[in-house]
This record gives structure tokens, sequence and C-alpha cells, in this order.
């Protein structure tokens, strides 16, 4: 799928592919792009990947859920963009962890959620988990985001080397999540003003076993549907263990 609009001179162009991978008996991810049929040059544009965790079909309840209220939230008001991303998230929490609370629900529910936000010249970023945010930026690749796992923790810390964080058992087990929890903490910031050429990968965690160059590669070499297609085959081919999620973002004059 494409998508692209003018942003001051600029074109965003889109693509995403989600898959069920080779293990899992469902589709836990979601994702979106709002708003979904916008003409304005001037309106937000946001980016949205959801991963989620929970017993049966609760997992993709809870990533549904945080892709369809902070979309609805975000939009609500004209208040700053990251007061909005902040207000949006935390209602995603609010809601997941009362369908918990409130439903008789055995198991936790719970999701990440990485959302990116173009504003005029600028881009802002709402953060929970380990789902990913990565800029392509020439023949560089450098991850945005901060896992909110035991292993990132480690790696923050210097306890452990990417090498080591790469194979560690517990590198999926998460330390941050929305709706576990009545609050929640959310890495919110802004990246700047995007260039013309950036690509932008937002991506749920079964995406790891595609490294950084390769992610570089593809999402150069390739328009952004079919380098989200590649990505996908690639995980998949490489095992497949959990399902995964690829929503590729590129700025263009």
């Amino acid at each position: 799928m494409a998508w692209w609009k003018t942003r001051k001179g600029l074109q965003v162009t889109y693509g995403a592919a989600t898959h069920i991978g080779q293990v899992r008996s469902e589709n836990q991810d979601s994702y979106g792009r709002f708003p979904v049929t916008g003409t304005a040059a001037d309106e937000d544009q946001l980016f949205i990947v959801a991963d989620g965790m929970g017993g049966h079909a609760r997992g993709r309840e809870a990533s549904e859920t945080a892709v369809r209220v902070v979309q609805e939230v975000f939009f609500e008001s004209r208040d700053t963009v990251p007061a909005r991303l902040r207000r949006s998230v935390e209602e995603a929490n609010r809601v997941i962890y009362a369908m918990w609370r409130d439903g008789n629900i055995v198991d936790r529910m719970g999701t990440t959620c990485t959302a990116l936000v173009l504003s005029g010249s600028e881009g802002f970023v709402a953060h929970v988990g380990d789902s990913r945010l990565y800029r392509v930026r020439g023949n560089e690749v450098t991850q945005l985001s901060d896992d909110h796992t035991v292993v990132g923790e480690l790696q923050r810390k210097g306890v452990l080397t990417l090498e080591e964080a790469r194979d560690h058992p517990r590198r999926h087990a998460l330390i941050r999540a929305v709706g576990v929890d009545s609050d929640v903490e959310i890495d919110i910031f802004s990246i700047g003003t995007p260039r013309a050429g950036d690509t932008f990968v937002l991506c749920s965690d079964g995406m790891s076993e595609v490294l950084e160059p390769e992610i570089g590669r593809i999402v150069r070499t390739l328009p952004p549907q079919e380098a989200a297609d590649e990505l996908v085959r690639i995980a998949n081919e490489r095992g497949g263990h959990d399902n995964v999620t690829v929503l590729i973002v590129r700025i263009e004059k």
C-alpha cells in the first residue's frame, strides 16, 4: 500500500506489511496510519505499530485497542504534539487496563506502542515496549527508540554488549508495556526535522532476526511497500518465531 501527500514541499510515501509468522497461531500485531484520507498539506500524520500480549485473543485485542484509542485521542485537540501523544497513550493504557480489571480475565493484557508523528517540519515519537523505530539516512541506520526490556536495560547499563544482547534468553522480556498497570511510563521525544531521503522503519520485535545493515540496504533500494514485504519475507525465512509487522515511511522531494 502506498500513501502520500505534500508536507512543506516534501512527499511522504508509505508501505506496510504484517504476517502471523511460522510459529504463532494468531497475529497479535496491529498497525495504522492516520488520517486515512487526509489531503491538507499541513495536516499531522500519525504512524503506529503495536505488538500485543495476552492469552488467546487478548493480545490482538490489546494492540487493536491501542491503535484505535491513540489515533482517536491524538486528533481530538489542537494542543502540542507531545502533549497529544502523551495523552493518547495514557488513555490507551487506561482503557486496556480497565478491560483486564473489569472483564474477569485471567491473563494480563498489554501491548507495545510505537508512534511516529510528522507535524509541519518536525517529527515526534511516543514509545513503550520493544517495538522499534529506525531512521535510515544515507548509509546510516539509527535505532531511535529504546527497547524497554530486561536485556535492553542491561545494555544501557553496559552489562551486555550488542552481540550478547542479540542471543540473550530474556531479550524479549518487557519491563514496560501499555495496559499492564494503571500507569505507564512513556518515552516522548522529538526527532528534529526529517530530511528529504530519510526513511523511517517502525516494526514489531518479529523483525529481530533482520540486522540493521540489511534493513538499510533494503529500504534504500526498494520502494516502501516492496521494502516492507521483503523485510517480512526475510523474517519468516529466518524462522518466523513471532508475528512480524513492518511500516515504512519515506520522505521525498
